[in-house]
């Protein structure tokens, strides 16, 4: 009989605690959790089921035969809506339907809406991680579960109250701290979503990230969504393409070659080349943008000349080339902490042709993720050192102790200090000369290189003709880097020059960080120059 009655009176009730808050690396909140109502029911006590149903569709927007359903269930408990909004719950409240009572759970919000969304993802309705980091980390920030028991009295009322019996009582989740830095997320995206409008690009993402220690200071993505409302869009839409997307980088990846070539000591500074538009390799015809004329070594990179670069590279033979490509991580994850990552396309050098070396020198038949672009690019520019990038600086306690710290890690060193100033002097002109003017900032010196790579078709299986990737990656001060950023514009319409597509967006991003940051002009700006 005593089992029988606590069997009427008692009810055991579980409740996810909060998830943990995700940070940026300032501690601006970018994903919190709130308490909302949850709506439930006792069947038992409910007296007129249709009537409730039909008063509680009205609210929730559901479907009264699912309502009924639930209400006419043979249990003492059952959900009718989780997490309903405050309105809601205070409509339903002023209905005083007997039976129907609330519970306090949390509930996922992400107060910046779409920022840095592919990074920071979402969680579902059941609090697990589905995208992002809250996927990557769901284990981290994850809280725990309250196990409890509710009394009913004589008259059937449930009584919830902070002396409810826990059977279990657990905690919060753990905090995490991004590496991202809000304000350049900010502006990353706002210039990120002006380009891809200006060009009706069919998507392009920006990567800002600090050369020196790997840390990734904006991650921008578009098109982008709201993770407040993530059901609302397609879920290609969710992935993270710094990491999931990889592409031939065209005239960008001239800068590992130049560095290979360096490195193995094989480039005379005076010697000069000869473009004259085309140059065959083997049984093909490779074609430049356009006749370059007589070049030297700087000139080829500046000017982005195709032909010279394959001059170039004929000193280096397939194996030393191969070799180098797979010290700066190009045919690997790079290891960040994020789930999706690919790990890019390198042909095997026992399947390359007499083309491959030289197609690869000026970046096709080679594809890269962007973050491993920018991971290799950036080590050209800390001095030869090659860094695992990061996107998470802390994992925290509830109680805001520190559980982990993610420091910079060097993976290993691809090139002598040596090299990497020869390629940044280099670089510098390819600003000042040559394809990237448009970068130019008055009162500081620049490095960078522009790319515009043809598209596969997927269909024919050879190169498009219309279709285009438009990119640039430049670093600054270029002595002493600050940040390294990265731009790339899928499709754009009208132009598909990077030159004329990816570096003025690069200019708009460099300027708002340089102002945010503090840095100052390394050089005297010329409206001051006498």
């Amino acid at each position: 009989m005593r089992a029988k009655a606590e069997n009427e009176t008692v009810k055991i009730i579980q409740v996810e605690l909060a998830r943990g808050t995700i940070f940026d690396r300032n501690l601006k909140e970018l994903a919190i959790s709130i308490e909302v109502d949850s709506v439930y029911a006792d069947p038992k006590q409910i007296q007129s089921p249709y009537t409730a149903a039909i008063k509680l569709a009205h609210i929730l927007n559901m479907n009264p035969k699912t309502i009924y359903a639930k209400l006419t269930s043979k249990t003492s408990f059952v959900y009718i809506k989780r997490k309903v909004s405050n309105t809601q719950s205070q409509k339903i409240s002023a209905l005083n339907i007997k039976g129907i009572d609330f519970l306090r759970e949390y509930k996922r919000f992400y107060p910046k809406n779409e920022l840095a969304a592919q990074v920071i993802g979402f969680s579902g309705l059941d609090n697990k991680g589905l995208e992002g980091m809250e996927l990557t980390h769901d284990r981290d920030l994850r809280g725990g579960t309250n196990k409890f028991e509710v009394v009913r009295d004589g008259k059937g009322n449930t009584i919830l109250s902070p002396k409810s019996t826990y059977i279990t009582k657990a905690s919060n989740g753990n905090d995490i701290i991004l590496t991202i830095d809000e304000v350049i997320q900010h502006h990353a995206e706002i210039e990120l979503k002006k380009v891809c409008n200006q060009y009706q690009a069919k998507d392009g993402l920006i990567i800002v990230m600090d050369p020196k220690t790997g840390e990734i200071l904006a991650s921008a993505v578009a098109p982008s969504y709201d993770p407040n409302h993530f059901n609302k869009y397609p879920s290609s839409q969710f992935k993270n393409r710094i990491i999931t997307d990889v592409f031939e980088p065209g005239s960008t990846f001239k800068i590992i070659t130049a560095a290979a070539l360096l490195k193995e000591k094989l480039i005379d500074p005076e010697k000069i080349y000869f473009c004259s538009g085309q140059i065959q390799v083997g049984n093909h015809i490779v074609h430049c943008h356009h006749p370059h004329g007589s070049l030297n070594f700087e000139g080829i990179i500046a000017n982005s000349c195709n032909i010279g670069v394959i001059q170039c590279i004929q000193k280096l033979s397939d194996r030393k080339f191969y070799s180098q490509i797979l010290e700066f991580g190009l045919n690997e994850p790079t290891g960040i902490d994020l789930r999706g990552e690919e790990k890019g396309l390198l042909p095997n050098i026992k399947a390359w042709s007499k083309l491959s070396k030289s197609n690869i020198a000026i970046g096709q038949g080679v594809s890269v993720t962007p973050l491993q672009l920018i991971t290799a690019v950036a080590a050209i520019v800390n001095n030869g050192v090659l860094m695992k990038p990061l996107i998470i600086k802390a994992i925290r306690s509830p109680q805001g102790e520190i559980i982990k710290k993610f420091k910079p890690s060097p993976v290993r060193q691809v090139i002598s200090p040596e090299v990497s100033q020869k390629m940044t002097q280099i670089l510098k002109k390819v600003v000042t000369d040559g394809t990237g003017k448009l970068a130019q900032i008055n009162g500081y010196e620049i490095a960078g290189k522009t790319g515009t790579a043809q598209k596969v078709d997927t269909l024919t299986r050879k190169y498009s003709e219309d279709k285009f990737i438009a990119s640039f990656i430049g670093y600054l001060p270029a002595d002493d880097p600050k940040v390294i950023i990265l731009v790339v514009i899928d499709e754009p319409k009208g132009t598909y020059w990077g030159s004329k597509v990816a570096v003025p967006a690069f200019k708009q991003i460099a300027k708002r960080v340089l102002s945010y940051k503090g840095i100052l002009p390394t050089k005297m700006p010329a409206s001051l120059i006498p």
